[in-house]
């Protein structure tokens, strides 16, 4: 078994299913066929209606080595100088939150469930080590979340509106428990629940083509979030005036741009605290924190938290040197020839 478990480890460095995914599943509840050696991505068909990519979700791949630990301190120390805390969020694989779901046949990629954990667990310790604010999204999704409501969605890449809540409610909580929140305008939310619907989904319908019977619909809820502003004397040690800009600033990926799954909406709810979202949908995950140093307006007006979601699978430490010094240079007022500001939001 060892000797097939090196092999498997082989076949997904060099990309490669070698065709052997298969050999422990029970029969595809949808009818699915070749999904680890055909399939584009390569998934497999794991419990309850549940689908996990392999080079995403299964690939156990480092979500802080020790020097993108480094890189983050630094840029962080810097943001720290201006006045803004960096809240990096390392949003946890589907494998891990979900690891009851996993099929047998994972192992042949490598996969190992209690590795799997702790890979996730020592990243936010090395972050945290580092000074780091950095928020555990792995445990209260594993913890919370409920088996008619899970945290991501079945055969779609991204959180369900459930998920989104449980982020949004344990970055609420890291932010409010430091004093810098005492600097901000408080603002009193209310978030209401709106219908259900159902949306398209590239990683289904590439599944969905192996498949004889319809996979799981991608559904979401609507929610709708409104606030208005909190008197001052809420918050005796507000400095900032009525007329400051949004306190939170969010940069991220998929998982935040649009609106996406109701999170930002969330955000504000639970930090009581309006939030400024430019996230971008784009696949680097560097692009909207890029953009958003870039726009000028950290400069002019740096908000107390800048919230980093870090998409699940990203390996910002394969980007190498140069994201890093881009961003440093960027915080520090130097963007470029054409000066910060020419830079368009990260969500447009």
């Amino acid at each position: 078994m060892d000797s097939m478990k090196t092999i498997a480890a082989l076949c997904l460095a060099a990309g490669l299913g070698c065709g052997i995914a298969h050999a422990e599943d029970a029969p595809s509840s949808y009818g699915c066929v070749n999904l680890a050696e055909q399939g584009d991505p390569q998934a497999l068909e794991g419990k309850d209606g549940f689908f996990f990519t392999v080079m995403d979700d299964i690939a156990m791949k480092s979500v802080a080595d020790p020097v993108l630990a480094e890189n983050v301190a630094a840029f962080s120390k810097l943001l720290k100088a201006q006045g803004t805390i960096l809240v990096f969020v390392p949003v946890p694989t589907r494998s891990q939150v979900l690891a009851d779901k996993v099929p047998q046949s994972a192992w042949l990629y490598g996969y190992q469930d209690t590795v799997n954990t702790e890979i996730y667990q020592e990243a936010i310790k090395r972050l945290d080590d580092a000074g780091v604010v950095a928020v555990d999204l792995l445990t209260p999704m594993r913890a919370q979340a409920s088996p008619d409501s899970p945290p991501f969605q079945k055969a779609d890449p991204l959180w369900t509106t459930e998920g989104a809540r449980l982020a949004a409610e344990a970055i609420a909580g890291k932010i409010t428990a430091m004093p810098q929140s005492r600097k901000a305008n408080l603002m009193t939310f209310t978030t209401t629940k709106g219908e259900d619907y159902t949306r398209r989904s590239d990683l289904r319908e590439a599944i969905q083509a192996h498949c004889s019977e319809s996979l799981p619909p991608v559904t979401e809820t609507r929610y709708e979030t409104v606030g208005e502003e909190a008197f001052a004397a809420d918050r005796p040690f507000n400095i900032l005036g009525s007329d400051a800009p949004a306190p939170v600033v969010l940069v991220g990926s998929r998982f935040s741009a649009d609106g996406q799954s109701h999170f930002d909406g969330f955000l504000k709810q639970f930090s009581s605290m309006d939030v400024d979202n430019r996230a971008s949908a784009s696949g680097s995950p560097f692009k909207s924190i890029t953009d958003y140093l870039r726009s000028g307006d950290l400069q002019a007006k740096p908000p107390l938290f800048l919230v980093w979601e870090v998409p699940p699978g990203s390996n910002l430490a394969s980007y190498g040197p140069e994201p890093w010094e881009t961003l440093k240079v960027s915080a520090a007022g130097d963007c470029g020839p054409d000066g910060c500001g020419a830079a368009a939001k990260g969500s447009e």
